[in-house]
């Protein structure tokens, strides 16, 4: 277990656009994903976040917010998103060529902005000497060294 999916936002956004322009303004709209409170032994560790799936950051980049999960996720109740959802659901689950499948190996990890990306189940082998430890950082900006040659750009990097 343990192999990684990364696609490209943008890239869903284009292909989103190309079958019906309809889903980018469903997913657009500003209510159509809702995450409900975290509440834990009655104290709400995270309040209700309501929101779209495409808007862009104050710099005009494209972001993208969505989750797969089923549980845990409540899409606006109508024809239009439902019929987007699906869409990103089976594109996501295609040979599309701009979907990266990879498995990190020891010590590496991947640096890159907010990309579409899944794992498979990972479990621990009974002759490892130490268990798998992944560390995920989020921020609120980009990356956005545009100095670096296009052949590094989203290259998986050794720890």
């Amino acid at each position: 277990g343990g192999a990684n999916m990364y696609l490209d936002h943008e890239i869903l956004y284009i292909y989103l656009r190309d079958a019906n322009p309809d889903y980018i303004s469903a997913l657009q709209r500003p209510d159509v994903l809702t995450i409900p409170a975290n509440i834990e032994e009655g104290d709400e560790i995270r309040a209700e976040q309501i929101g779209p799936v495409f808007s862009t950051d104050r710099q005009g980049n494209l972001h993208m917010r969505y989750s797969a999960r089923t549980r845990n996720i409540h899409w606006r109740d109508d024809t239009v998103t439902a019929e987007a959802v699906a869409t990103i659901q089976a594109l996501l689950n295609s040979d599309l060529p701009y979907i990266m499948r990879y498995r990190l190996a020891a010590n590496q990890g991947i640096i890159c902005n907010n990309v579409l990306h899944n794992r498979t189940a990972f479990t621990d082998g009974g002759l490892q000497q130490t268990k798998r430890l992944l560390y995920r950082a989020r921020y609120f900006d980009r990356v956005s060294n545009t100095d670096m040659p296009n052949e590094q750009k989203g290259i998986l990097c050794s720890g």
